[in-house]
């Protein structure tokens, strides 16, 4: 289960290759492992996500003149809220799946060619294109510091999150076509059930497995690997150009206002380098999990080579869900002006200059009582 994949392979069981073969750890440790991710910590990565993204969205409301970066940064919180919301159905449907509560079998069925096979996937899908777009214009500002605040305009960014929304939503439009529902009798049961069924357009293979693999292409492999590689230049560029750039702040005669605007890019530039070195942190292990099953010859999304991918699929989803988590710590250590307003909205600056106003009395009423002393003393 990926947040970037559909959820019927666990409505649909994983087929073998060959059963000796593909019993490589024992069921129960697989089924263990597989419970402790869905059920166990990802319900807690949704709470704890759901609250701290919460927090973000405050603090982006707080900010009164918003930036590029914030326009961006609060389509990536956008979609975190909603892989995250995706993260507990997940958990609901692996439960039902499992233990068959608090959904039945038909209720299941019956949300599969919607949330399943598209709703799903779509957070990650966009939030991945975001984060791409930002790692490219965080080396665009590395590369053009004069020139990007031509290119880098609030415009630009409505435009750049419309489009990061618009594409993976109508790419992903085939997978709605995959499979859809049929009320049956069963003769065993004598009640009537709900059947899942491959449409003829899901039971051409080698266009569904075209078309799978063109979107994981777009909206998986390349912002990853593009992420990779643009982030690792920026930092590289920002190492190099570090000790340069200090020389020449302090040689030139700049206004203050510029030497602000300089160090406040700089605080920008660092926060969103840690931003992405997260996302790929978080990312490249489900990334190349998937690929090696899309390359291998013997293996499909629904077909494993051993039971050992059962286990690493709910590590590399929780991977995933953490990486929705964190961005709210990310900002607060390592953006002044984040931690500022971060610290207004729970009026810790306040108790603090209240802190420090106490202290400076107390220290004053200690003054003025050993002065009286020594001069009773004496």
């Amino acid at each position: 289960m990926n947040s970037n994949a559909t959820y019927v392979e666990n409505i649909t069981s994983v087929q073998p290759l060959d059963r000796p073969k593909y019993m490589i750890l024992p069921v129960e440790t697989v089924r263990l492992i597989r419970n402790i991710c869905y059920l166990g910590i990802t319900p807690f990565l949704v709470i704890v996500g759901l609250l701290l993204n919460s927090l973000c969205f405050m603090l982006f409301c707080r900010i009164g003149n918003r930036s590029s970066t914030v326009i961006m940064l609060f389509a990536i919180t956008v979609t975190d809220v909603f892989s995250l919301v995706n993260g507990g159905l997940n958990s609901v449907f692996y439960a039902s799946q499992t233990y068959e509560v608090p959904l039945t079998k038909d209720q299941q069925r019956l949300t599969a060619p919607i949330y399943s096979t598209y709703l799903n996937s779509l957070p990650g899908r966009i939030g991945n294109f975001i984060i791409f777009l930002i790692s490219l214009e965080r080396l665009f500002c590395v590369l053009q510091p004069l020139k990007i605040r031509m290119y880098s305009t609030k415009r630009n960014s409505y435009i750049a999150v419309c489009v990061a929304f618009i594409l993976p939503t109508v790419s992903s439009i085939p997978n709605l076509f995959l499979y859809n529902t049929e009320r049956v009798y069963s003769n065993i049961t004598g009640q009537f059930t709900t059947v899942l069924k491959a449409t003829s357009y899901g039971k051409d293979k080698e266009l569904t497995n075209a078309v799978y693999i063109t979107q994981e292409i777009l909206w998986r492999y390349l912002p990853v690997i593009g992420v990779t590689v643009s982030s690792s230049v920026t930092a590289m560029l920002v190492l190099l150009n570090a000790k340069r750039r200090l020389i020449m702040a302090k040689a030139s005669i700049k206004s203050r206002s510029e030497s602000q605007t300089m160090n406040r890019e700089s605080q920008v530039t660092r926060m969103l380098l840690v931003v992405t070195v997260v996302f790929v942190l978080c990312q490249l292990p489900g990334t190349i999990l998937r690929m090696i099953i899309n390359i291998h010859p013997a293996m499909t999304p629904m077909r494993y080579l051993n039971n050992v991918y059962e286990v690493a699929f709910p590590i590399t989803y929780v991977m995933l869900l953490i990486n929705s988590v964190v961005n709210f710590i990310i900002y607060y250590n390592t953006s002044t002006i984040y931690r500022a307003k971060i610290r207004q909205m729970f009026n810790l600056s306040s108790c603090e200059k209240k802190k420090s106003t106490y202290s400076m009395s107390n220290s004053h009423i200690n003054c003025t009582f050993i002065s009286d002393h020594t001069d009773n003393d004496f």
